[in-house]
């Protein structure tokens, strides 16, 4: 019997490479946007803690220093939320990479599966032919005596 050979093999592993590769990258990126959301949640803490139990005030600089730590803060959680939004952007750039990465090789799939068919499929029909000749020849075989 005959060895299934796929003409697309090398291509195949090509795709299936790619894909792993684009997996990793939305994985780093799905991380990196935890991490962001992570650190947007304690900013926020932090800012409703402060606002919550605000520290007792002896003199009006203590006042001004209180409120410009509270600026810094809600400074700080503006730059997060746009960092978070870049992160989830990345992170849906990667998951259509990845999406069309998984379509590409599951494309190729198929088609290996179908050639893989059509093979067994010619493989039996060598078979068949086979057997109707041996059959043939002993049929002749036994006509002769």
């Amino acid at each position: 019997m005959d060895k299934f050979n796929f003409k697309l093999q090398k291509v195949l592993e090509f795709k299936e490479s790619y894909e792993e590769k684009k997996k990793e990258e939305f994985s780093i990126e799905l991380r990196n946007y935890y991490e962001q959301e992570k650190r947007l949640k304690e900013l926020t803490e932090e800012r409703k803690k402060a606002i919550n139990n605000p520290p007792k005030f002896k003199m009006i600089l203590d006042y001004q220093g209180f409120y410009r730590y509270l600026d810094l803060l809600e400074k700080r959680i503006e730059r997060q939320t746009q960092a978070l939004n870049q992160a989830k952007e990345r992170l849906e750039r990667a998951r259509q990479e990845l999406i069309k990465a998984t379509k590409d090789r599951s494309i190729i799939e198929k088609l290996k599966e179908k050639a893989y068919e059509e093979f067994l499929e010619e493989q039996s029909k060598k078979e068949q032919r086979l057997n109707d000749d041996y059959a043939l020849y002993s049929y002749l075989r036994g006509e002769r005596r």
